[in-house]
């Protein structure tokens, strides 16, 4: 059918709505990629042009704006727990400036684990300890890397170096040090009910001062709540039904937010919502965040034992069903178990395949060179003769690549083997304290 433009507005009609359909073509081009949106906790609506956050409920664009999708979702929702998983952060009295605490998420962790999966060092320093201290394996002998300082480490001695305190001592300054490092290796928090008067005696038995209704005076992220009165006070608008009580919630350190159901640890910063009637908010503080150290003393020595032990086994009973029903990786070219790679022809072609999946031409969106994407698949297909075990474990292998290339730049000296750097920096400290006699 003929259709007469002459008319000027049926023209502009016509033009606007090619424009606008034009628009939407291009910005289907400009999507944000799947990676991008699950590590910033969003997933994609029906619409495929929006994300939302399973957590807090709030609804992102996917297209490409001027903020990274993790700064959209904490600018829009800072008392999201996925949120305040990540790294989180607090206004101190000194103006403009600000104090950083990691709160790292269970899934880094785990990802953080599984590069150690063909560690060399079978006695001290074990994989375990690696982890601990916040490394990752760069699968390169038996170099690590911290992905929050850059600090490389190799040529570890075996039954010598303690990799907790190398991390501490030779970056003081790394966010995980200071928040995870540091907060371990501290005296315990003195946990009190309330203020002491200068006529008062500190020194009543321990079980006398860990009492359910305590506060900690000591390190507390959110200080306008260190008072149980205050942390009562922000309830006032609670009405959610079918949830522990208020009295449970305050005396575990929550006070609430002010959005739906989500109440925050005044010590940790912690986030918690989705609350039912029979659950302990003190026991769900702990399992949740392990390192608040207002949790910990709350619970005491043993039941904060047997939190963590039930965690780890529920943990490990989810890692064993994960590995039953398959990666959460669509790897249609792959297969289960390990990979019969016989010759470097066999990996060339199994490397090619992959770099066509979707995670790969997503990292690719996301202007993580080709280069580094095949050097990484090289690299586990190789070493390890299987498949990442998640999305995640692939893009942490080229963020860890990537910052070996860009830290070491060609230069060996940038990799510190422990025991020099620390006898370098033994000999700047007895120096310094010689200056300053």
């Amino acid at each position: 059918m003929l259709h007469d433009f002459s008319h000027t507005g049926n023209y502009r009609k016509v033009a606007q709505a090619t424009f606008q359909i034009c628009q939407k073509l291009v910005k289907r081009q400009r999507f944000h990629s799947d990676v991008a949106l699950i590590l910033a906790g969003l997933q994609c609506s029906n619409d495929i042009e929006t994300a939302h956050c399973r957590l807090c409920g709030i609804q992102v664009s996917t297209l490409k704006l001027d903020a990274e999708p993790m700064d959209i979702h904490a600018k829009r929702s800072p008392t999201c727990p996925f949120v305040l998983s990540r790294i989180s952060h607090k206004k101190t009295n000194t103006v403009d400036k600000q104090s950083y605490a990691l709160c790292e998420a269970e899934t880094t962790k785990q990802v953080r684990q599984r590069t150690f999966s063909h560690w060399p060092h079978q006695l001290s320093p074990t994989s375990s300890e690696m982890v601990e201290a916040g490394f990752f394996s760069c699968n390169i002998s038996d170099r690590v890397i911290c992905i929050y300082c850059n600090i490389i480490c190799q040529q570890w001695t075996r039954n010598s170096d303690t990799p907790c305190e190398i991390h501490r001592t030779l970056s003081p300054k790394c966010p995980y040090v200071t928040a995870m490092l540091a907060r371990s290796q501290t005296t315990a928090i003195l946990v009190i009910n309330e203020q002491l008067g200068t006529d008062q005696s500190l020194a009543s038995s321990r079980a006398d001062l860990l009492r359910s209704n305590a506060i900690v005076h000591a390190g507390a992220y959110n200080s306008a709540y260190l008072e149980m009165p205050r942390r009562y006070a922000s309830f006032e608008t609670w009405s959610i039904t079918d949830s522990p009580s208020v009295d449970d919630l305050v005396r575990a350190g929550f006070f609430y937010t002010g959005n739906e159901n989500i109440v925050t640890c005044f010590y940790c910063n912690g986030s918690l919502q989705n609350w039912g009637l029979n659950d302990n908010p003190t026991i769900e503080h702990a399992r949740w965040f392990p390192y608040c150290a207002y949790a910990e003393q709350l619970c005491g020595v043993e039941l904060y034992r047997k939190i963590r032990e039930a965690t780890r086994v529920q943990q490990e009973k989810a890692r064993a069903n994960d590995a039953t029903n398959g990666s959460s990786m669509n790897f249609s070219n792959s297969s289960k178990g390990r990979l019969l790679i016989p010759d470097e022809s066999t990996l060339s072609r199994f490397v090619t395949a992959r770099l066509d999946l979707p995670i790969s031409q997503s990292l690719l969106n996301q202007n993580f060179k080709l280069s580094i994407i095949k050097r990484c698949w090289e690299d586990q297909l190789r070493l390890k003769h299987e498949d990442f075990t998640s999305e995640s474990d692939l893009l942490m292998a080229c963020i860890i690549l990537q910052k070996q290339i860009k830290h070491i730049g060609g230069k060996k000296e940038n990799i510190l083997v422990p025991s020099i750097a620390m006898g370098k920096n033994g000999d700047a400290e007895q120096l310094e304290a010689h200056d300053r006699k």
